[in-house]
């Protein structure tokens, strides 16, 4: 969590000690919004008042540590974009027990469960500014470039020990993150209507999306993976080709 915004005061350009207070109020604040965010209907107006009561805090204490209530939203956003990105970072593991198309399928349903159970700070956190970040920028634009990095760190940490270049296939994951949410967002706007796909099928939809995109582009530069093979498996295999082109590569040397 960044530092508290409101350091104007000698009281409050104090010790460590202080400022970490600070910090655990400014969580006890942030998290008591997104409570009442999510219990109150979208658009319905949420006082500092109520926020500072769910907190069990005096409301001047929250006003003291933000600068006013469109800082205090801004900051909720940033809460809550935090908690999806984690969400999704924490998804991104590659076991090697599993297949690719079953580890693209769990960072997704990881994805649409996350945003099916907290529809109400989803949309909020789409509307208005984050702190940190640009005016102009809205949660959806920046989750977007979080999660594509993110995706994009782990994909090119992968093509490295393989010593695959992937530089020219960077714009495929703003693509992927893109297209998970105006999927997401199209699925939580139309909550309670008839028809509406449950989350697992929204899941496998965005999965066989990805991976679709994934073998098209690997296959045009010719790698051709089985989706029902393992990972451990096909990178076992790779490092194989990887170790015989440094071979034939030394041997030409």
């Amino acid at each position: 969590m960044d530092q508290p915004v409101g350091t104007r005061t000698s009281r409050r350009r104090g010790t460590g000690r202080w400022e970490e207070h600070n910090s655990a109020r400014q969580t006890k604040i942030l998290q008591s919004a997104v409570s009442l965010i999510e219990e109150n209907e979208a658009g319905e107006e949420i006082s500092i008042q109520q926020i500072a009561e769910r907190a069990g805090l005096a409301r001047s204490v929250v006003y003291r540590q933000f600068d006013n209530r469109d800082d205090l939203d801004s900051h909720v956003r940033e809460f809550i974009l935090r908690s999806y990105v984690e969400q999704v970072e924490n998804a991104l593991v590659l076991d090697p027990e599993k297949t690719a198309e079953e580890v693209i399928f769990e960072v997704m349903r990881t994805v649409v469960r996350w945003a099916a159970e907290h529809p109400r700070a989803y949309r909020f956190g789409q509307n208005g500014p984050v702190h940190g970040h640009a005016a102009d920028e809205t949660s959806v634009t920046i989750g977007r470039h979080l999660v594509a990095e993110a995706l994009w760190e782990q994909f090119t940490a992968w093509a490295a020990l393989l010593g695959i270049d992937v530089e020219a296939n960077r714009p495929l994951v703003y693509g992927v993150a893109g297209l998970v949410e105006g999927i997401v967002t199209q699925f939580i706007a139309t909550e309670g209507e008839a028809g509406r796909p449950d989350q697992e099928t929204v899941a496998r939809m965005l999965t066989a999306s990805a991976w679709h995109l994934f073998a098209g582009h690997a296959a045009d530069r010719g790698y051709h993976f089985d989706r029902s093979v393992p990972t451990g498996v096909v990178l076992a295999d790779l490092l194989a080709q990887a170790a015989e082109r440094q071979d034939g590569d030394a041997a030409r040397a």
